[in-house]
């Protein structure tokens, strides 16, 4: 039984209906432990409870000012069936399973761009395992702060590194796993190779910690002869399965996001070579090939042009 399911079953028995009297998130982990044991982590019960908070049919709710959890009182018609169809949908199909948890991690690394102050901008394939194109690029931009402390490209600075052929923005192109093993792992980072291989940048993505001594050490070895960077994030792949929808993820304010990230343990195996240019024949070529390079290369434009990058939700 997932975690999720066990809270559905064990939070109605320990809230409270009252709103003002409401248990904060340390008395309640405290409680559910009586009953689910040390088998999870207070991070990972923590950002459960916040989550949940959020999602109308679940058991769980917060209260409006301050802190504290109570017993959410509006209930589906569904006898609790609506729960698992909220935020939480799920299938049985292994290949629905694998394409959901992809693009949960594919959000989640959209908003811990923003948390680094790094703009992604997605690229959606016409089929599985292109190499031609990667799954996002994360752009880094040289900004300078207003007085109201407003990351902005100053446009004096912008016109002296024109002259000076200083780039204002640099490209990392991103190609995501979710995992990676001996056996794929060759075929995964020469994927990724060619569809990097234009951007100042190259970085593979992957969800899973990467435990396999063996496997860290070819992927290092790899990373550091072709400049690739490697970064995994720590991520059990079943904990994807209890996460949010993609767009609600997005659509998390700061805070709950902070709670998410405490279960992320972003590790480098490997650093990876920063290319001062951009290989320009190459990304032209890409451009009349694909419709998303070309829209990249607008929103790029367009985003010198006003001096602020915006981020373009997946």
């Amino acid at each position: 039984m997932s975690l999720r399911e066990q809270l559905r079953d064990i939070l109605p028995q320990i809230l409270p209906s009252n709103p003002t009297e409401a248990i904060k998130g340390t008395e309640l982990i405290r409680l559910v432990r009586f009953r689910l044991g040390d088998e999870y982590s207070d991070a990972t019960l923590r950002y459960h409870f916040s989550i949940l908070s959020y999602d109308p049919l679940s058991p769980i709710a917060k209260v409006d000012q301050g802190q504290g959890y109570y017993l959410r009182q509006t209930k589906s018609d569904g006898d609790g069936e609506g729960f698992n169809q909220g935020l939480f949908g799920e299938s049985d199909d292994p290949t629905d399973l694998a394409r959901s948890r992809f693009l949960r991690f594919r959000a989640i690394v959209e908003r811990h761009s923003l948390h680094e102050s790094r703009y992604p901008y997605l690229l959606t394939h016409q089929h599985s395992g292109d190499w031609d194109l990667p799954d996002a690029v994360i752009t880094d931009w040289d900004f300078e702060t207003d007085n109201d402390d407003t990351p902005r490209l100053d446009e004096t600075m912008m016109s002296l590194k024109r002259h000076l052929g200083v780039s204002t923005v640099s490209l990392t192109a991103a190609q995501l796993k979710l995992s990676m093993t001996l056996s794929n792992c060759s075929a995964d980072f020469f994927q990724t190779v060619s569809s990097t291989r234009w951007a100042n940048h190259g970085e593979i993505l992957i969800a899973e910690s990467v435990r396999d001594e063996a496997l860290v050490d070819t992927l290092r070895t790899l990373g550091h002869q072709y400049g690739i960077g490697i970064t995994t994030f720590g991520l059990d792949l079943t904990l994807l399965d209890e996460m949010p929808a993609p767009n609600d993820i997005r659509n998390l304010t700061a805070a709950e996001f902070e709670s998410l990230q405490t279960l992320l343990k972003v590790q480098r195996i490997s650093v990876g070579t920063h290319r001062t240019h951009v290989d320009w024949n190459h990304l032209s070529m890409l451009r009349k090939k694909h419709e998303n390079i070309s829209k990249l290369i607008s929103w790029l434009n367009d985003s010198l042009d006003k001096r602020q990058p915006s981020w373009v939700r997946g």
